[in-house]
């Protein structure tokens, strides 16, 4: 499926067609999304308890715990790359180079949160940072959604716990500040 005809194509546009069937693509999108998981992960508290400066926070009661945390992540980084992959499979990084780079940008973006969070001990800059990847990661969706509906529906789940957790972080920012 074509997104533009050919005589509009950007020059960018090498004219091949994606392959519908690229498994290693799909690998590649999940190995880049668990990657910023990963970094992500480096400043978040630990299951076994070492939490530090976050304990002592006041936190709204709708706060998530590190178990609902740490497999929410797990589901949305899964639904972020098979977005980005079924949406890379059209030609979209070529022909529309936001997508690419701001699929790139949220997830930098979005690793970054716990860093500003949990490392620099910042509810206000981790406010500051979700708010950045709320609006890279809605402009998104509304690219995702008019290019395919499945892309389109998975984003939706990532920002609704995107949502939430700004919501979270916000309660956090306000009650501590």
């Amino acid at each position: 499926m074509q997104i533009l005809p050919a005589s509009i194509r950007p020059f960018w546009f090498a004219g091949e067609e994606p392959r519908p069937g690229s498994l290693s693509g799909l690998g590649a999108f999940f190995a880049v999304c668990y990657t910023a998981g990963l970094y992500a992960a480096v400043y978040a508290p630990s299951m076994e308890g070492d939490w530090g400066w976050y304990p002592k926070l006041a936190k709204p009661a709708w706060s998530p715990g590190p178990a609902w945390n740490g497999a929410a992540w797990l589901v949305m980084y899964a639904c972020m790359a098979v977005a980005g992959w079924r949406v890379w499979r059209l030609g979209a990084f070529r022909l529309v180079p936001f997508t690419g780079l701001g699929f790139v940008g949220q997830l930098f973006f979005q690793s970054m949160w716990s860093t500003c969070f949990y490392g620099m001990q910042s509810p206000a800059l981790g406010l500051l940072d979700l708010l950045i990847v709320a609006l890279i990661a809605t402009m998104l969706w509304f690219t995702y959604r008019g290019m395919d509906q499945i892309a389109g529906w998975l984003w939706s789940a990532y920002l609704l716990w995107l949502y939430y957790l700004t919501s979270v972080n916000l309660a956090i920012w306000w009650s501590n500040d």
